[in-house]
């Protein structure tokens, strides 16, 4: 029995915390890991409230594939609540990184509550539906309307399409283009681009 339970005492006794902290990295996965922590940690009401928000924020995302990792430390001191760490099949990092920071505005006068996240969209775009098999596709800039019919085609198909506005300077294969809109035989089709 904890000795603060015995004198009557709120909190949980250090011998007890210690033994739940060296428990922390084992709590990890679905719903079973809150589960496992409240019982780590029986009568603490931080440590039952902490797990209630943790329940209600798997609710919001009910539906996604979502797990818990209760002792992943990663040194970030500014975080205040939940921070979170996305995933993708076939993709050993994670795609994003984020959470709660709401005490960060206090160096500047003004603690509100805040979140954010930080994302490699390099990596997002390579590891997209189309693998980042094809760059952009350029057109040049013109108001014909089977130009537009045609730009409007392949946008709604997924593609990017870049509009070569008038006094470009450089290459259009830096900007990410490897394909053109080229006019034959009254016709837009596309091409390598030279």
């Amino acid at each position: 029995m904890c000795p603060y339970a015995a004198a009557g005492a709120e909190g949980v006794c250090g011998g007890c915390l210690s033994a739940a902290l060296r428990a922390l990295p084992e709590c990890y996965g679905g719903s079973e890991a809150l589960d496992k922590v409240l019982k780590l940690v029986e009568g603490d009401a931080e440590v039952a409230a902490a797990v209630a928000d943790l329940r209600a924020l798997a609710a919001a995302l009910a539906g996604l594939p979502v797990s818990f990792d209760l002792a992943d430390l990663r040194g970030y001191h500014y975080h205040s609540g939940v921070v979170f760490a996305a995933y993708c099949a076939r993709h050993p990092n994670a795609i994003a990184l984020g959470g709660r920071y709401d005490n960060m505005g206090k160096a500047f006068g003004r603690a509100r509550p805040a979140t954010g996240f930080s994302m490699d969209l390099r990596e997002v775009v390579r590891l997209s539906a189309n693998g980042g098999e094809h760059g952009k596709i350029l057109a040049p800039w013109s108001d014909e309307p089977a130009l537009q019919e045609e730009v409007a085609r392949l946008r709604e198909a997924g593609e990017v399409v870049a509009i070569a506005l008038p006094g470009h300077d450089g290459s259009w294969r830096e900007a990410g283009c490897d394909r053109q809109l080229v006019k034959r035989d009254a016709k837009w089709i596309l091409e390598a681009l030279n």
